[in-house]
């Protein structure tokens, strides 16, 4: 049970292929917080939404400069909710949001 258990937890993490760190800097995030901030938006629209938390984001510690920091490990939608999750008052944020909007198909709204 133990080997099945860890193949399902190897499983989940296939799709985690971004880090949150990589969507604040993408996204030109002021600070640390705006980062947080913005994954623990992005899990809770995920919960809302019914879609599971394990297979999307996983916390991942890293070495750096200023010792043990942690990030999260994303699949490609968690990547872009974050993305997106960033304050409005952020014009990348913006910008992208309302480019998003325009090209998609809202018909179904």
């Amino acid at each position: 049970s133990s080997v099945i258990d860890e193949f399902t937890e190897k499983l989940a993490t296939l799709n985690l292929l971004h880090y949150a760190s990589e969507a604040g800097m993408e996204m030109e995030f002021d600070s640390l917080e705006e980062l947080h901030e913005s994954v623990k938006r992005a899990m809770e629209l995920f919960l809302s939404a019914g879609i599971p938390l394990k297979g999307n984001f996983q916390r991942v510690y890293k070495s750096s400069a200023n010792g043990i920091v942690y990030d999260w490990k994303l699949s490609l939608l968690a990547y872009r909710v974050v993305c997106l999750s960033g304050k409005p008052s952020n014009p990348t944020v913006a910008r992208l949001t309302i480019q998003l909007l325009k090209t998609e198909h809202l018909n179904h709204l």
